[in-house]
C-alpha cells in the first residue's frame, strides 16, 4: 500500500522532542536532508526503504523520528558524516554506531537492544570487508572486535561460512560492463572469483 501522505505531514507525525536533537546536529554539522523518509519498523509497508548518507553532498536520507529505533538511525546516518571515516566498511559502520549509542545514551533512548543490533551489524560488515575485499582478518582492530563481543577466531570461521554461503547461492543474471567498446567484464563472474581468493586466502 502507497502511503500518500507528504513530507510535511509526516513530520507533524514525529516525536518532537527527538525532532528538535536530529535538526541541532543538522545544523551543527552543516548537513542537509536529502529526503525525510517513512520509518521502516519492519511492521509497516516501508520494508524496502533505505537510509543513507552522502559524503561527497554532505546529506543524509533519514527516517521521520517517531521512536527511540528512529532516532538512533538518524543519529547513526549522521554519525558518519560527523566521524567521516571512510576506509574499511567495518570501521565506518563502528564509528557512526559509537556515535549514534552515545547520542541516545546522552538523551535517554538507550535500549540493550538497540546496542545488540548495533554490534550484529559491525561485526556483519567485518564479514562483508573479509569477503569482498580480501581484508585479512587478524588486520581487523582489536578494539572494534572486543566491543562486538567475537573472538578473532570465530571472526575467521564466520567468514569461512559466508564466503561459502556466497558461492553456493545462484548465480545472478550476469551484469556485462563495456570499457571503450571492446573490453567486456562479466560483473557476476568477477564476484564469484573474488569471493574464491578470499576464501582461498582465508582457508590455506
Amino acid at each position: 500500500m502507497t502511503n500518500k501522505l507528504t513530507t510535511k505531514q509526516r513530520l507533524a507525525k514525529a516525536d518532537k522532542p527527538m525532532l528538535d536533537i536530529v535538526r541541532k546536529y543538522l545544523d551543527r554539522h552543516g548537513i542537509t536532508v536529502r529526503k525525510w523518509m517513512p520509518y521502516n519498523d519492519r511492521r509497516s509497508s516501508f520494508r524496502n526503504v533505505v537510509y543513507e548518507a552522502y559524503f561527497d553532498a554532505h546529506q543524509v536520507s533519514i527516517p521521520i523520528p517517531i521512536d527511540r529505533y528512529s532516532f538512533y538511525v538518524c543519529m547513526h546516518e549522521i554519525g558518519h558524516l560527523v566521524r567521516g571515516d571512510r576506509m574499511y566498511g567495518y570501521v565506518m559502520e563502528y564509528v557512526a554506531e559509537r556515535w549514534a549509542i552515545d547520542k541516545c545514551i546522552k538523551y535517554g533512548y538507550y535500549t540493550k537492544e538497540i546496542e545488540k543490533k548495533a554490534k550484529q551489524y559491525v561485526y556483519q560488515a567485518m564479514l562483508e570487508d573479509i569477503v569482498f575485499r580480501v581484508l585479512d582478518p587478524d588486520k581487523v582492530r582489536d578494539d572494534v572486535l572486543d566491543w562486538t563481543g567475537y573472538s578473532r577466531k570465530r571472526l575467521r570461521s564466520d567468514s569461512v561460512k559466508f564466503a561459502k554461503r556466497c558461492l553456493q547461492k545462484r548465480t545472478p543474471q550476469p551484469e556485462v560492463v563495456r570499457f571503450n567498446n571492446t573490453d567486456v567484464v562479466n560483473a557476476a563472474a568477477a564476484y564469484k572469483a573474488l569471493v574464491k581468493i578470499s576464501l582461498e586466502q582465508l582457508t590455506k
